[in-house]
């Protein structure tokens, strides 16, 4: 049994309610007025010698006096987390305190306000009263939330949007050691050859006040292709708020919103639109495809490989990528137990965007290019803007730079109720020469694109971007210009490097009406100058539920390691086994696929969680196909652990057997120890609450404070308010705490300390009397240091936390002497090392 100080505050608010509810009842003499009210403290059927004094809820419901952390709004907009003391005025009412560095949070308009509240400009007094200066401004608070919400009248105060939160409020967390891992051990046998591969990728970072140190990397091990780390990126980020920028310095990519995207060493400095109200978060997109077997799934941009994990045999998506970059397509590669491979592209590229009028957003670099097959050290200068110049139209223009090279673009995007457009031109030109400077000569041209994006809710469109660019044949982009230099370089022919002519490429989903469900689209069309035919690439589907049952067909085209085309297609079905509305039920999915190289599969998988937090999950697969693949089956299984995620699969089939294993989670060391969490991410609340071992955070499954006092809270949103909730329940008995919920907004990346003060001592519920009859409802339980430890019930029950075995408390219910009594307990001996019970017994409450 646990209680918490907000579970008692409310106990004594019910003198309130059950002051008025007597009131009505009886139909006793009671006045109202427009602020005050009086009750009477005989409806609490209290003796007349136990009368409480009850004038401080004359006026509404009241803190007690103190200090409590409180959440402070302003008209609904929270502007302060922080300490308020509450002091006790002369006509018995608790008001807040509201010194003067909070009072210069408040927006106010100098030129609005009356000449009573000047000085709210220029006071520093600890203690200013802000409803007696401020016409029609009020203050209150609700102790059931800590929160004082402070009402202005809006003339008195500067516009700010409904959403914005004061960088003041922006917290850069605590000094920490991150490391976040994932790791993937698979193992095949196929045709009496033995396939071992291992993946290993971390994310770690070290955080010193707002500078935070981060590295992405991966290692990959093959038993028959070597091993070797590849560092995706090592940078340092700060911070600019002034400009609603961060620097980076090191390894890390542009952000492809222009132009592609591009891995750099150098300096960036680029806005960042999260520390912006109403901001528009980035993207990746989904992965979606089949597997034939339990396969090894790698993504890679770029030549880099940025993701890889195992997959069950059938339909598979991935919708978990951490982005490198808006522009730049997705290279996937299905690697299949039986040897074979598959591979198709993700088109992946920022939808057209309109900004708001008057805001902007930069970027700016200087480095060197990162690309491990080019030899040269490529200098890479890059800079673009985009400025709202109107409520439908906004400008942009981004400038490329190397040695012999430059790209210079300039475009437009406007916002129709049709939906946003955009258009822009970019010229290039390119010097080349080979090595032997036998060719020697410059290309020019333009490029040319068009993009569209439209989302319909009341319809269930979203065309997340429709794009065509139509290149003329001197154009080349900066990498096609870097591998066109490093071909002449090597003695290769410039017509080695493929120069794209046209391009289209489209996502897009529709939900059609009624019961008619709803498809997707992805897909993309390239060709080029230089070389006959054209590339394509593209997934279909659509989906729908009759009841329980959910089905769907898709299509999708992808490319095999010899360099031929697959179309594959998809029927499938999947149902609940039992009631679709309960927690455990297990899942039926049932798939026939085709291709069109005549193979057909049959394939029946069962899955499903357990556990009161899900914390396990299960998958069976069973699968035939003809001609010649035979049947297979695959089974897998994951359980996430309060410090770790570990995951596990094997399958067998005609010719094959193969097994994974995985491991996935984060670490962070700080001051107070090293702490361990089964989820991933880059921005955490580090919350410690001692002597809660065993409590919960709500809506995070799985997150319990450890034995050291701490929980590791993961998915916060930067520069935004985040509410972290404790649940004490799981705690001992004895464990109270002085508050369970906590607001913050943290910088992206950092690790913000939340502290939650708990107190550990041994409950007790004693039901007392004085003079034979009950202790007055409401009263305060006083220890032997003053502090307040319990309050008295119903039937005259008072709890209390206490610390000695045995001892005396204070019973007190109004200021005259009279009005308080000593209540003596003593506990039962427990066993050692038992954790304290509840213990209940009688006493009376004695004069002092």
């Amino acid at each position: 049994m646990t209680f918490t100080r907000e579970s008692a505050l409310p106990l004594r608010y019910t003198l309130l309610a059950s002051a008025v509810f007597a009131a009505l009842l009886s139909g006793a003499e009671q006045v109202f007025a427009a602020e005050e009210a009086e009750f009477d403290a005989s409806f609490l059927q209290v003796s007349k010698g136990a009368a409480i004094d009850l004038a401080r809820f004359n006026q509404g419901a009241s803190a007690m006096p103190g200090t409590y952390r409180t959440l402070v709004y302003v008209n609904e907009h929270l502007i302060a987390n922080q300490d308020i003391n509450f002091h006790e005025m002369a006509d018995k009412q608790v008001r807040a305190c509201i010194p003067a560095p909070l009072l210069k949070k408040i927006p106010f308009n100098a030129s609005a306000l009356p000449a009573s509240a000047a000085g709210l400009l220029t006071t520093e007094t600890e203690c200013s009263d802000l409803a007696s200066v401020l016409p029609d401004a009020s203050v209150s608070y609700d102790s059931n939330q800590l929160r004082l919400d402070i009402s202005i009248p809006q003339i008195y105060l500067t516009s700010v949007p409904h959403d914005y939160v004061d960088p003041a409020l922006w917290d850069a967390g605590i000094p920490a050691l991150m490391l976040g891992y994932s790791t993937n051990a698979y193992t095949s046998r196929s045709a009496g050859q033995v396939y071992k591969s291992f993946f290993g990728g971390i994310n770690a970072g070290l955080n010193i006040g707002g500078w935070y140190l981060r590295h992405n990397g991966n290692y990959n091990w093959q038993q028959q292709g070597g091993s070797g780390y590849q560092s995706l990126n090592t940078f340092v980020q700060h911070d600019v708020v002034p400009l609603r920028g961060r620097l980076v310095v090191g390894q890390s990519n542009t952000s492809g919103i222009i132009f592609d995207t591009l891995p750099f060493s150098g300096v960036q400095l680029a806005s960042d639109e999260r520390m912006l109200p109403e901001s528009q978060r980035g993207y990746a997109p989904e992965i979606r495809g089949i597997a034939r077997t339990n396969a090894r799934v790698t993504v890679s941009q770029q030549g880099q490989v940025i993701y890889e994990t195992t997959v069950s045999p059938g339909e598979f998506l991935i919708n978990d990528l951490y982005p490198t970059g808006y522009g730049g397509d997705l290279d996937v590669t299905v690697n299949e137990a039986d040897g074979s491979k598959s591979s198709f592209r993700v088109p992946y590229a920022a939808v057209a965007q309109l900004l708001r009028p008057g805001t902007s957003r930069y970027d700016v670099t200087a480095g060197k290019l990162r690309a491990d097959y080019i030899r040269d050290d490529v200098a890479l200068y890059q800079g673009t803007w985009q400025y709202g110049l109107t409520n439908d139209v906004t400008g942009y223009a981004g400038l490329q730079a190397s040695q012999d090279y430059y790209a210079l673009q300039g475009g437009t995007a406007l916002g129709t109720p049709l939906g946003a457009f955009a258009f822009d031109i970019t010229q290039a030109r390119t010097h080349l020469r080979s090595a032997d400077k036998q060719q020697d000569a410059s290309m020019t041209g333009q490029s040319y694109r068009v993009s569209y994006s439209k989302a319909v809710p009341e319809t269930g469109s979203n065309l997340s971007i429709a794009a065509y660019r139509f290149s003329t044949s001197g154009f080349m982009d900066f990498m096609t210009a870097m591998q066109s230099r490093e071909a002449l370089q090597r003695g290769a022919s410039l017509d080695s490097v493929y120069r794209a002519k046209n391009r289209f490429s489209v996502t897009a989903g529709q939900a059609l009406p009624d019961v008619w469900g709803n498809f997707y689209l992805s897909g993309s069309v390239q060709d080029y100058w230089n070389r006959e035919g054209n590339e394509k690439q593209f997934q279909l589907g659509y989906n729908n539920r009759i009841g329980s049952v959910s089905w769907g067909i898709s299509v999708n085209r992808s490319y095999s390691s010899y360099g031929s085309s697959q179309n594959s297609y998809l029927l499938s079905f999947s149902m609940p086994l039992g009631s679709d509305n309960q927690r455990h039920t297990p899942l039926l999915r049932t798939e026939l696929s085709h291709d069109n190289g005549g193979r057909w599969g049959q394939q029946a998988s069962l899955s499903g969680t357990a556990g009161d937090d899900s914390q396990f999950s299960y998958g069976a697969t069973v699968r035939h196909a003809s001609p010649n693949e035979g049947s297979s089956g695959a089974l897998n299984g994951q359980y996430r652990a309060s410090t770790t995620n570990l995951s596990g699969s094997v399958s067998s089939g005609k010719g094959y057997q193969s097994a994974s294993a995985g491991l996935n989670g984060t670490i962070v060391a700080h001051s107070g120890g090293v702490t361990l969490s089964p989820y991933s991410g880059d921005t955490y609340a580090l919350l410690e609450a001692k002597g809660a071992q065993g409590a919960s955070v709500s809506s995070y499954p799985g997150v319990y404070v450890d034995n050291n006092g701490y929980a590791l809270v993961p998915y916060l949103n930067p520069y935004q308010m985040n509410e972290i909730v404790l649940d004490p329940k799981g705690t001992s008995a004895g464990v109270e705490l002085e508050n369970t919920s906590s607001r913050i907004a943290p910088y992206s990346g950092a690790v913000v300390k939340v502290k939650f003060n708990a107190h550990r001592g041994l409950p007790i519920l004693i039901t007392a009397n004085l003079q034979g009859k009950p202790l007055p409802f409401g009263a305060d339980v006083l220890d032997s240091k003053g502090n307040v430890v319990g309050s008295v019930g119903q039937a005259g029950q008072a709890y209390a936390l206490v610390e000695q075995e045995q001892g005396a408390l204070t019973v007190r219910w109004g200021s005259e002497a009279q009005q308080s009594c000593v209540l003596p307990y003593k506990r039962v001996p427990e066993a050692q090392n038992s954790q304290p019970g509840l213990q209940t017994f009688n006493a009376v409450c004695g004069r002092q």
